[in-house]
């Protein structure tokens, strides 16, 4: 905890703060833990109040209750958004499911806190949003005369996000700020601290290097360019692949500080060129849930998944994955579902949302239980879905550990599905996590394979025993000849390391044809069997 309030002191002591809280007490409380931390603090006692020392006053954070008298939280986040889009919003709430509440605003907010609130979620998210308000705020000249004029020879590593311009046009100037936070844990896979980074441009953050580990930082870069040179973003219901252009400045310390306007029209220079390479690419790649996107109104998917847990209607669904010569099951894939009377409702609608709120562990917990035991009955292996979140947690680890001796269902019958795994820090807490399941025997299934890029390093390190390939590179193989060999010698690659392949989302006779002939060893799909409660 002591961390944690040191570096947010240190980003969030020029951070100006609206509070809104009907509660007296709460407010109280609240207001001398913020005054503690921020520059200045100023409450209200409603949402009506709040709103009128906004419109004279912008603040960098709104934090905010939902249900108040006169004007409710709802109501004052949609008319502060309306004035400025970009404005930094933190939510703190018991939650109310009413239904003027739930369908009023799309919730494009930086963070959701479920009262009570503990305090160390909310010193982590105080600083998650306090370090992306400093960087804005920060003057950009003096920042980079303080951060790189010293008496050292050094080095300067420039990132400029390609089409950064274009593609806040696209998709809001919100979507900046989770590209920034994405370049600077991207920074720290090179070693690179985040406060050694500093945004200088719009899309540009420059990093201060000690010049004898300059050779090592170029040698992983060129590395981490040949093999893919792209940074996944998760923006609302949007997965954006960014690319990056690098360019590196050797200072000489013989130059005094008073060259600095030197300096930086040299890198407003290279900026410039880097924006008119021809090579520099917009967004790689977009992928869109357009039944999430003309959802806007994300609150009521918050209550309705609070009300399942506390009524325990979360409920495990199956999907079984098939032989694809003998057609015989041979394990199942675990999803999970809210049980709403008669109907179930998909996680489309609440897993993002319950990210936001931090009760994503709550529902896996829910749902591996009473997946666990269900298998428990059976000989089959079966699939589980693991965030990277949930991967760093290393409660939900111990837990799936825990499930497997209470209900002795051995290791090896467990597959741990993972996705996005193509940027793991080969180092990193994560890729240490899955060292350990499969030393301990879990199986590792790599999901959503050779549909992004492909970590030949990492796959190596990891040896996993099934990758899952979906049916849309099978439908574009059959009318390309190329892309068709590249399947098949992938397939041929992962018999020879003893890897199964999976083809998942099968729809048709076509596709499994397809797929039996690549040489795919299982196949999973509606046009196989749907998802269900009970086990077919």
């Amino acid at each position: 905890m002591k961390n944690i309030n040191k570096k947010l002191m240190a980003v969030s002591s020029n951070v100006t703060v609206l509070y809104a809280e009907d509660n007296d007490e709460t407010r109280t409380q609240y207001e001398n833990i913020f005054k503690l931390l921020f520059k200045e603090v100023v409450t209200a006692e409603n949402g009506a109040i709040a709103l009128e020392k906004y419109k004279k006053k912008k603040f960098d954070l709104i934090i905010t209750d939902l249900t108040m008298p006169v004007l409710d939280g709802v109501h004052l986040i949609s008319e502060i958004l309306d004035i400025h889009p970009s404005q930094h919003v933190i939510i703190m709430t018991a939650h109310n499911t009413s239904e003027n509440l739930r369908n009023s605003i799309d919730f494009q907010v930086d963070g959701i806190l479920l009262k009570p609130v503990l305090m160390e979620k909310l010193f982590q998210l105080l600083y998650k949003v306090s370090h992306i308000i400093h960087y804005e705020k920060e003057d950009k000249n003096t920042s980079t005369d303080s951060v790189f004029m010293n008496d050292n020879d050094h080095a300067l590593f420039l990132v400029v996000v390609d089409k950064l311009d274009d593609i806040i046009k696209q998709f809001g100037i919100k979507i900046k700020n989770y590209i920034l936070e994405a370049v600077r844990e991207h920074l720290s896979y090179f070693g690179i601290e985040e406060n050694t980074a500093i945004n200088f441009k719009n899309d540009a953050i420059i990093c201060s290097v000690d010049k004898e580990y300059l050779n090592k930082i170029l040698e992983s870069l060129q590395d981490f360019s040949d093999r893919q040179n792209t940074i996944n973003v998760h923006f609302n219901s949007l997965k954006i692949q960014i690319t990056l252009s690098y360019g590196i400045v050797i200072l000489d310390s013989k130059k005094k500080s008073n060259d600095s306007d030197t300096l930086v029209e040299q890198i407003n220079c290279m900026i410039k060129d880097i924006a008119n390479d021809e090579n520099s690419s917009s967004v790689v790649k977009m992928d869109v849930d357009v039944e999430e996107v003309k959802r806007t109104k994300a609150l009521n998917w918050l209550g309705v998944t609070l009300d399942a847990l506390k009524q325990e209607t979360i409920t495990p669904f199956y999907q079984p994955i098939i032989d694809i010569n003998t057609k015989e099951i041979i394990s199942y894939e675990i999803y999970s579902r809210i049980k709403d009377g008669d109907k179930y409702i998909l996680p489309k609608f609440f897993i993002d949302l319950s990210k936001k709120a931090g009760i994503l562990k709550d529902i896996s917990k829910s749902v591996f239980k009473q997946g666990f035991e269900e298998l428990a009955r059976t000989d089959y292996s079966f699939h589980i879905n693991l965030s990277n979140s949930e991967l760093k947690d290393g409660s939900i680890v111990d837990y799936l550990v825990y499930l497997s001796s209470l209900f002795s269902i051995e290791h090896s019958r467990i597959i741990l599905d993972i996705t996005n795994y193509e940027l793991l820090d080969p180092c990193g807490k994560i890729v240490k996590t899955l060292f350990r399941l499969k030393e301990l025997g879990y199986k590792i299934s790599l999901k959503g394979f050779a549909t992004g890029n492909i970590n030949i390093e990492l796959i190596s390190m990891l040896e996993p025993d099934f990758i899952k390939i979906h049916q849309v590179l099978l439908q574009k193989a059959i009318l390309d000849s190329n892309l068709k060999n590249s399947l098949s010698f992938l397939i041929q690659y992962t018999k020879q390391a003893k890897i199964k392949s999976i083809v998942v989302s099968v729809e048709d006779e076509k596709i499994l044809s397809e797929a039996i002939e690549l040489g795919f060893d299982y196949a999973q799909g509606y046009f196989i069997e749907k998802p269900s409660s009970k086990l077919v």
